[in-house]
């Protein structure tokens, strides 16, 4: 590394570093003031909330590295602008491009972590995150007798405590016991003088020692007669009593990640094409159905059957052989357990089926003669659609001109003799309607949830596409923030974090938007995802150009100089005209 390099690129590690931090702060605290209210007051361990803010970190990191490289690249070149060591540089015959190749290879290797961490970190993270959460959103909080207040908190029991001294000693003491589910209203109370109030067994029980109370009870059955009789009242003095309450379900428990892996957040980039994949074919069954669901309602219409289309049989065809491969490698590693073969993955059996190049390595024979089959099915299933084209369709037994003189000789029959039945009629067109409509709310109500299916697969396409969207990023506001803080030439942290804030927020309306259009599928969602990145492309491609030339782009004296450009040919017109 020569000595132009480490200037440049001790220049820009220490801001960086210092900028990504305070980035990751700031979008931290955005996300834990997200969960305040649900999280705080609950008795929370100092290292629970450390583990939540270190899960937290990691899963705002998408969005920290890009801003942290902009800011970070505009302080770099704009310190080195305002101390006269960029000019420096470019006296010697060294270019503005050449300045920007140490960086540039760091923002490179960036770029490749950010992909890596996008891909394989953050949604193992997130479902670190979301089963943490859960597991602190619904513990109840901690147990905070309050005075004069009743406390609810523990199941089945209502206590107020008028005087509270210290954490233990209670005095003028209220209870209510609902432990009873069978009874209702206050059938049960306790008063005592005061008590003493304390956990053991590592805080899992709590024992509430009373003294100098009386205990009422009123026992009344649910019969006609002991009701009209008043039932039985109970009152007993006693000078200590002592009850114990069960404190697990203050604990905090330990969700099943398993319940959150069906979001499209805690799924890795291969988890996310396999529910892509799962998804498309049950887009083409539901599709299959509704035109087999057209023969089995609509039973007069003289078609027996209506065709699938082949824009639809063969992509399902297709999905159910890549279905199919997948079954078969899952079923390879339990055929043969001890054989010490290696088992390709699902992801390389798709490959070989969508490719139908590569065989299968390492395979025992029955898996080999499966895979050979699943290859083939695409073309099998191909060719038995275009032999049903080519066949006629199951129409009716009689032609249509026999139907019809059918249908008008039931009824409005020829023969005289026999009496005209008009309940027929009416019989039959009520029939038609009660049938057209229940065919139209099954459709409407099966095209809403083929509707839904594709609504989530955008958004898994959505997903998989912003990993490598946000990774190349980082490389765009580079190519934004090297060529403006050249130019500007002020470093510190005044212009450089205006200049950021307001294309990051150019970044973040894009992203936005894309995210948006791509999930309700105003646009292809592999496209909308796309949208910030192309449109500060071009502005770092013209900032560079700029900083190239030495443009006063940031600077009065350049716009007035070019609106006097756009003045002179008027000028010369009114020269002209005078003259």
């Amino acid at each position: 590394m020569k000595k132009i390099d480490r200037l440049v690129f001790g220049s820009f590690i220490g801001p960086f570093l210092l900028t990504l931090v305070v980035v990751d702060f700031i979008l931290l605290l955005v996300t834990l003031l997200k969960y305040f209210d649900q999280i705080m007051g609950k008795g929370l361990s100092a290292a629970t909330f450390a583990e939540l803010i270190t899960y937290f970190s990691i899963s705002s990191s998408p969005d920290a590295f890009p801003l942290a490289v902009l800011l970070s690249s505009i302080m770099t070149y704009g310190n080195l602008g305002e101390h006269s060591e960029l000019t420096a540089v470019k006296s010697s015959g060294i270019s503005l491009v050449r300045t920007l190749l140490p960086i540039f290879l760091f923002v490179i290797l960036l770029t490749g972590f950010t992909y890596y961490s996008n891909t394989q970190l953050v949604p193992k993270t997130n479902l670190k995150t979301y089963s943490l959460l859960w597991d602190m959103r619904t513990k109840k909080p901690a147990l905070d007798i309050k005075e004069g207040v009743f406390y609810t908190g523990i199941p089945g029991y209502s206590i107020k405590v008028n005087e509270k001294i210290g954490d233990e000693q209670l005095k003028d003491i209220i209870i209510y016991d609902h432990s009873k589910s069978n009874v209702q209203g206050n059938t049960e109370v306790i008063l005592a003088d005061s008590g003493r109030m304390y956990s053991f067994m590592n805080q899992r029980y709590l024992t509430l020692e009373l003294y100098d109370g009386t205990r009422y009870q009123e026992n009344v059955k649910e019969n006609f007669e002991d009701k009209a009789a008043g039932g039985q009242f109970v009152r007993d003095d006693f000078t200590f009593s002592k009850m114990s309450f069960d404190l697990s379900s203050f604990e905090m428990g330990d969700t099943d990640e398993n319940l959150f892996r069906r979001s499209r957040l805690v799924q890795t980039r291969d988890q996310l094409k396999l529910g892509i994949d799962s998804m498309q074919r049950d887009i083409h069954n539901r599709e299959e159905q509704m035109f087999s669901f057209v023969a089995n309602t609509f039973n007069y219409h003289f078609v027996n059957a209506s065709p699938v289309p082949d824009q639809i049989a063969i992509p399902k065809a297709y999905y159910d052989s890549l279905r199919q491969a997948r079954i078969d490698a899952r079923m390879a590693k339990y055929d043969q357990p001890d054989s010490g073969r290696v088992v390709e993955s699902p992801e390389k059996v798709q490959l070989a089926v969508t490719e139908n190049k590569q065989a299968l390595k390492n395979r025992p024979g029955n898996i080999n003669e499966a895979q050979a089959k699943t290859n083939n099915q695409v073309e099998s299933r191909t060719q038995v659609v275009n032999n049903q084209r080519k066949v006629t369709p199951a129409y009716k037994q009689r032609s249509f001109e026999e139907n019809i003189e059918f249908f008008e000789n039931y009824f409005n029959p020829k023969d005289t003799l026999v009496r005209r039945d008009n309940t027929r009629m009416s019989s039959a067109l009520s029939f038609g309607i009660n049938k057209s409509r229940s065919a139209q709310n099954i459709l409407k109500s099966r095209l809403t949830a083929l509707d839904n299916i594709k609504r989530d697969q955008r958004k898994y396409v959505v997903t998989k596409n912003q990993q490598i969207s946000r990774s190349m990023a980082c490389l765009i506001m580079f190519l934004i923030g090297a060529p403006i803080g050249a130019i500007i030439k002020k470093g510190g942290l005044g212009l450089p974090v205006i200049v950021s804030v307001i294309f990051f927020l150019i970044y973040y309306v894009f992203n936005t938007t894309g995210d948006k259009w791509g999930k309700e599928g105003v646009m292809d969602p592999a496209i909308a995802v796309w949208i910030s990145n192309a449109v500060l492309l071009p502005f770092g491609l013209f900032f560079l150009r700029q900083a190239r030339n030495d443009a006063s782009l940031f600077e009065v004296d350049f716009y007035s100089s070019l609106l006097n450009k756009l003045k002179k040919p008027f000028s010369k017109k009114k020269e002209l005209k005078t003259a």
